[in-house]
């Protein structure tokens, strides 16, 4: 990269970190994290008390930087069908059992998963490669993902020794608490 092309991307970066600092009041760590996360190809993990701005926050992120974008609330009901896609049926006639990817988690450049820690084992198993190794079995083939990042969030920590891995995949971790201040309170108002 040429320095008037770094000199621009940095601008842009400054740019948008204002943007969303200035939408997004008392948030400044978060914004610094979604921005750090994706530099570093990490992820994140967005922790605190429902109606704190985790999911927007993700969202206008995510539509910034453009490229597709995953965002689904995870629960021990959720199948790996709404998470990776469904079974291709086209595949099925032919004897594999791929899934139809497009539009799902395995094609995303960013992706928000609400509630990430109640997921059941079927979804947590695949989850686990794909954060760590980016990377999706797909039948007998397994693919590169483009993911750059991953926002996790939940209402608490997990409490199972059996989620360590995935927590361990977030790298950074922010707790996203309640706007703070009087004077805060008012600027979002």
């Amino acid at each position: 990269m040429t320095t008037d092309t770094n000199t621009a991307a940095l601008q842009n970066l400054q740019t948008l970190r204002s943007q969303l600092q200035g939408a997004f009041i008392g948030r400044d760590a978060e914004v610094d994290g979604l921005l750090l996360a994706t530099l570093s190809r990490t992820h994140l993990l967005l922790l605190g008390p429902p109606g704190t701005a985790k999911s927007l926050i993700t969202q206008v992120f995510a539509k910034a930087l453009g490229g597709d974008y995953f965002q689904r609330l995870l629960t021990a009901f959720t199948t790996p069908e709404e998470v990776f896609g469904p079974y291709d049926l086209t595949a099925l006639d032919g004897g594999r059992y791929e899934r139809a990817i497009q539009s799902y988690l395995p094609t995303a450049t960013t992706s928000f998963l609400d509630e990430v820690f109640k997921a059941n084992s079927a979804v947590l198993n695949s989850l686990l490669t794909m954060l760590n190794e980016r990377e999706f079995d797909n039948g007998t083939n397994r693919i590169s993902c483009p993911l750059q990042v991953c926002v996790g969030a939940s209402n608490e920590y997990p409490q199972d020794s059996s989620l360590e891995a995935l927590y361990d995949r977030f790298m950074l971790r922010y707790w996203t608490d309640y706007v703070p201040t009087r004077q805060d309170r008012m600027a979002l108002l």
